[in-house]
């Protein structure tokens, strides 16, 4: 079996603040979710791919439209983990600070985060049932940054063998064959 991934088209965002409290960064966030991508010249040629799944936010269904022809699936399960701030005040704090911090307070389940480690795990664990009873070989996935690292290390566990760069390119074709 041989599934592709591809991280969303760039976005194109506001110039923000290098330093935001917690409320700010949170409507950064929220924001970024709602933003239209920049279309790049990326060709996925269709004949490659039996299916593509897409998440369900704007940026991968763009994507998605743009690069596969073909059936397209949406869903959840591929959607990115979400980030919000792992503290509340009212002191700036860089935004790499924040983006940082809400990873780790994701990795140790902290309440700060919308979804914890497991529950993100559970979601790529659904997802492969979800690809192996498609009966489909060569499975390409439009999907997000954080969620692609995560679910790379996951289909390791599932024997698939691949490599993805520590900060997945925007538009990048990631190949992982079992």
């Amino acid at each position: 079996m041989k599934i592709g991934l591809v991280r969303h088209f760039k976005v194109r965002t506001p110039e923000i603040e290098n330093r935001l409290n917690s409320s700010e960064f949170n409507q950064i966030m929220q924001n970024y979710d709602h933003s239209p991508v920049i279309p790049s010249a990326i060709q996925i040629d269709a004949d490659g791919w039996d299916l593509c799944y897409a998440s369900t936010l704007s940026r991968a269904v763009e994507t998605a439209k743009t690069i596969y022809r073909d059936e397209i699936i949406n869903t959840d399960l591929i959607v990115e983990v979400p980030l919000s701030s792992f503290m509340n005040t009212n002191i700036p704090l860089p935004n790499m600070v924040w983006h940082v911090g809400g990873r780790i307070a994701w990795l140790f389940s902290c309440k700060s985060q919308i979804e914890d480690i497991k529950t993100t795990k559970q979601r790529i664990k659904d997802f492969m049932k979800l690809v192996e009873e498609s009966g489909h070989k060569k499975i390409l996935v439009v999907s997000h940054g954080f969620f692609m690292k995560v679910f790379a290390s996951q289909l390791k566990k599932y024997g698939y063998s691949g490599a993805i760069d520590f900060a997945p390119k925007n538009g990048k074709l990631y190949l992982f064959e079992k």
